[in-house]
């Protein structure tokens, strides 16, 4: 009997005790709810932490505009971000042929408002070399000897961080390809337990090679 009383003593205290620990830590987690302001010299950004557990962010930097939606926690020092599921965009092939010889013809078909100036092509070479070309309104005309035959093409939208699939490239298939640039949800990102860390009461998020420092604006 004296036993039995002991180890209901001791569940419920363990009990208590781990209802005390949840309710520190929700509090804690309430208290980072608000609206923070990111912005700085360059940067336009903005995090809101509801009390439901939802987030929203938004940035812009240069001619990058970027947004995300989800759900966020605390986790230690840390706020941890996981958007809602996203939908990447993609490069898609569309065609190839022979083309003109020693030259390699790219062609992109893209969404109307976006400048095919913003895409860049990453040629693999047979000596072993890479380059990287920004592609014009035109595409991209790249004249080739037998000393740099070109192996494999990637497309990429570096403002985005957005890459493609390379393409081998060889003389029986062609070196004029086409493709096309599907953008599904660009712009959306696709935070996957991204940490923020927490300094002062502030937010600090990683981002495009700066840290954003977000600062509570309201509660």
């Amino acid at each position: 009997m004296r036993l039995t009383a002991i180890r209901a003593g001791a569940t419920a205290l363990l009990l208590l005790t781990a209802s005390t620990v949840v309710t520190h830590a929700t509090a804690e987690a309430a208290s980072l709810v608000g609206t923070y302001n990111g912005s700085q010299m360059e940067i336009a950004a903005g995090l809101e932490l509801k009390a439901d557990g939802r987030f929203r962010y938004a940035l812009s930097y240069g001619a990058l505009d970027e947004e995300a939606a989800g759900k966020w926690i605390m986790s230690g020092d840390r706020v941890v971000l996981t958007s809602d599921p996203v939908r990447a965009p993609r490069f898609v092939l569309v065609s190839r042929g022979k083309g003109i010889d020693g030259v390699l013809q790219l062609s992109l078909d893209g969404p109307k408002g976006l400048s095919r100036q913003y895409f860049d092509a990453e040629i693999a070479q047979a000596n072993g070399q890479t380059q990287r070309k920004q592609l014009t309104e035109d595409g991209l005309s790249l004249p080739f000897t037998r000393d740099n035959v070109p192996t494999s093409v990637r497309m990429l939208l570096p403002i985005f961080s957005v890459a493609g699939e390379a393409l081998k490239l060889d003389p029986s298939s062609g070196y004029s390809v086409r493709f096309r640039f599907e953008p599904n949800d660009l712009g959306k990102v696709a935070f996957q337990a991204t940490a923020l860390k927490i300094i002062d009461g502030d937010l600090l998020l990683d981002r495009h090679g700066r840290t954003i420092r977000f600062k509570r604006t309201t509660q």
